[in-house]
This record gives structure tokens, C-alpha cells and sequence, in this order.
């Protein structure tokens, strides 16, 4: 090797033994996944009147039609996991088809509000959550962090005859384009032990399931 080369290369090691010497996760953070593209990860779309798992989502739990929603008003979040058809308060989250299973919108009206007025969230809106695969107790789980939603305005219908605001200062809404609340969108991430703390689910007691919350059950037949 060149000696010019030589040097280079002992100097990055150097430089790798003194970091390595010296390491420590203080002062770091973990920067959130939801500020990167994430168009083909595991996510919820809540709606003021539904519910709706993407097909990354569905995919994650192979094999699975049923599922438990259970909602966790300490943490502020949902945990998704498989189920048995006739098992109490069983959801059917997908269509499911010989070759396939997709997405499916799961009217949930009285779901929906109760987590719109549980997080304080504007009606006029959808949110999108990122879902975390995880396992617990030999079960795989989703779990969902309402408190770093994606917001997207939601198209406001007109009646039949009314007609559009005519306002210069109106200007059209962007629905397809989503934004974060200000405390997300202004930070990089949590601190790297917090961070470890958030990503664990102890304990199953804290999470209700949709059905007992609501005490209905979204019609798991219709399409």
C-alpha cells in the first residue's frame, strides 16, 4: 500500500478507536420514521365514521381475517391483534379472497368519535397512523401511536345547488397532501432510552377492545 494511502487509513482508525472509546447514546435521538417517505409501510387511516388498514398492514399478520382492536386511553394508542372468526368482538379487517386478502373500510362511526374526542381531533380531517410490528407473549401485534398522526384535510361536499366560495383569499384544499402537528414536525425524535421505553407494550391490561368501548360492533360482513 502507497504510503500516502498507509496513513489515511491509520488515521480512520484512529479516528474509529477514539470514537468507539468514547461512545455514548446521550444526547441522542431517534429520529421518527414518520418524517421519510413511508407510502408502503403497515398504516390506519381514521376517519370521523371509519376505520381503514392499509395492504402493508394486512400483509403483516399472515393469514390473518379477524382481528381485536383494543385502544389504550393512558397511552394514547391502538394495538391490533389476530383473532379467531367467532371469538367475542372479532373484526374482519380485510376482504378476503382464494388468492388474496385487501383492504377494506370498517364503518365505525361511534368508534371514531370517541377517539376523535379522546385525542381532541379536528372532524374536518383524516389521520394517518404508522403501525409498528412487534411481538408479545408469542403473539405479533400492530401497534399505533396516536399522538404522531399524519393530518390530511378531507374534501368538504357541497349540497346539490350550492356553489363555491368565490373569495380571492379562498384558496383550494390539498387532501392527498399530509402534515404533522407542530410539536412532531419541529423535532427530530425522542431521546434514545425514551425511545426504548415507547417501543414496549408491558402489559395487555390498559387496552380495551372496540366492541366493549362502544359496546357495538362495526357490521363484519358488509364489504
Amino acid at each position: 500500500m502507497p504510503p500516502k494511502e498507509q496513513a489515511l487509513e491509520t488515521e480512520r482508525d484512529a479516528k474509529a478507536e477514539e470514537l468507539e472509546s468514547t461512545f455514548s447514546y446521550d444526547g441522542y435521538q431517534v429520529v421518527r420514521k414518520e418524517l421519510f417517505a413511508h407510502l408502503r409501510d403497515p398504516a390506519i387511516v381514521i376517519r370521523k365514521d371509519s376505520i381503514t388498514f392499509n395492504t402493508a398492514c394486512i400483509s403483516g399478520l399472515e393469514d390473518v381475517v379477524y382481528v381485536h382492536v383494543m385502544f389504550n386511553s393512558d397511552l394514547k394508542r391502538i394495538v391490533v391483534r389476530g383473532c379467531d372468526e367467532n371469538d367475542k368482538d372479532a373484526l374482519r379487517w380485510c376482504i378476503a379472497k382464494p388468492d388474496k386478502r385487501k383492504s377494506r373500510k370498517m364503518s365505525c362511526k361511534p368508534f371514531s368519535e370517541l377517539v376523535y374526542n379522546e385525542m381532541g381531533w379536528d372532524s374536518d380531517c383524516r389521520y394517518k397512523i404508522l403501525g409498528y410490528r412487534i411481538n408479545f407473549e408469542g403473539e405479533t401485534l400492530y401497534v399505533f401511536d396516536l399522538l404522531v398522526p399524519e393530518i390530511f384535510h378531507e374534501s368538504q361536499k357541497r349540497k346539490k345547488g350550492e356553489s363555491a366560495p368565490q373569495s380571492e383569499e379562498t384558496k383550494p384544499v390539498n387532501t392527498r397532501k399530509g402534515f404533522y402537528p407542530d410539536d412532531i414536525a419541529g423535532t427530530f425524535g425522542v431521546p434514545v432510552e425514551e425511545h426504548l421505553k415507547e417501543s414496549e407494550v408491558k402489559q395487555i391490561d390498559g387496552y380495551v377492545s372496540m366492541g366493549i368501548l362502544t359496546g357495538k360492533v362495526p357490521n363484519a360482513s358488509a364489504d
